[in-house]
């Protein structure tokens, strides 16, 4: 999964490499220069890891144990590192170790009561972390909007390293744009506005998701690179449009 984060958030992505031995944290707590960018980079970075693990569990399902398997392993290699500080800061629960565990759950046991069980609670762990985000922040149109976005910008490059003269060359990253996309179209439906901004933003997102609607993806497939940029450019639009008075 090749990330670059939106500028806007300043905050740098590390890969961190883990293998099955566990992490050691530092439990140092740190201030925060920018509470905004903050909850903002946090945000994304638990809609992309919701998004990894939901298209993580659908191919597991479907009975493509190895196809699924990078998507329990990139939330910790390659989202989780920065999210540490914050976790400590903020007094919440790590959940790193149990990303790991459902990994070598996924290779060992495929789509077993005891993977399920186990995927049950990481992703009741990474859910609960939300509430490390002001309830308000949440409930924020303009926020969810930054969200959408700067999510959907991330779905857009892993879309272009997918392709390759227009046809898909890397089903992981096909797989990472549609995690993210699902994720979103999840949070668009939650979400309760007036804010007619957002219902652009849903009607957007839904194009996107019928781009990314197949699990076992057409060859060409049903949208090239520009198109899906485009889409999420019209995403970053509505951020700095004015909302109706």
């Amino acid at each position: 999964m090749k990330i670059l984060l939106p500028l806007a958030l300043a905050l740098t992505l590390t890969a961190a490499a883990c293998g099955q031995r566990e992490p050691e944290h530092n439990m140092t707590p740190v201030a925060t220069p920018n509470a905004a960018s903050e909850d903002a980079d946090f945000a994304m970075r638990l809609v992309l890891i919701e998004g990894h693990l939901q298209v993580g569990r659908e191919l597991i399902e479907a009975g493509q144990t190895q196809n699924s398997l990078p998507h329990f392993g990139h939330p910790v290699r390659e989202l989780y590192s920065d999210m540490i500080p914050v976790i400590v800061h903020r007094g919440g629960a790590q959940f790193d170790r149990d990303l790991i565990e459902l990994e070598g759950l996924a290779a060992r046991e495929n789509n077993s009561e005891t993977f399920r069980t186990a995927f049950d609670a990481a992703l009741a762990k990474v859910h609960a972390a939300r509430d490390l985000i002001p309830a308000e922040k949440w409930a924020d149109d303009q926020f969810v909007l930054g969200l959408v976005a700067d999510t959907a910008n991330v779905a857009s490059q892993e879309y272009r390293h997918a392709l390759v003269g227009g046809r898909i060359d890397s089903l992981i990253e096909y797989h990472d744009a549609r995690g993210f996309i699902f994720r979103l179209n999840d949070i668009l439906n939650a979400h309760q506005s007036t804010d007619p901004r957002l219902t652009q933003a849903a009607a957007i997102v839904a194009e996107l998701r019928a781009f990314v609607e197949p699990l076992n993806p057409p060859n060409p497939p049903r949208a090239t690179d520009v198109q899906f940029e485009e889409k999420a450019a019209a995403l970053r639009a509505l951020v700095g449009a004015a909302p109706a008075q």
